[in-house]
């Protein structure tokens, strides 16, 4: 029975630190010259991401 409530404490207190840092990365200010990267973004090789040139493409064919 311990062994249960050491584990629901476990994990409250897990949830509780990923709540606490969710939280505080929120109130980050973003680093001086980060505040729009669509103006630069000239694309990577990461496909998957919403900032990629490819993205913008597909939007004004399908508008």
């Amino acid at each position: 029975m311990p062994s249960i409530i050491v584990a629901i404490l476990l994990f409250v207190g897990l949830g509780a630190i990923f709540a606490i840092g969710f939280y505080l990365n929120q109130k980050t200010p973003k680093p001086e010259g980060c505040e729009n990267l669509l103006a630069d973004c000239e694309g990577c090789r990461l496909a998957t991401c919403p900032h990629h040139p490819h993205h913008k493409e597909g939007e004004k064919e399908n508008a």
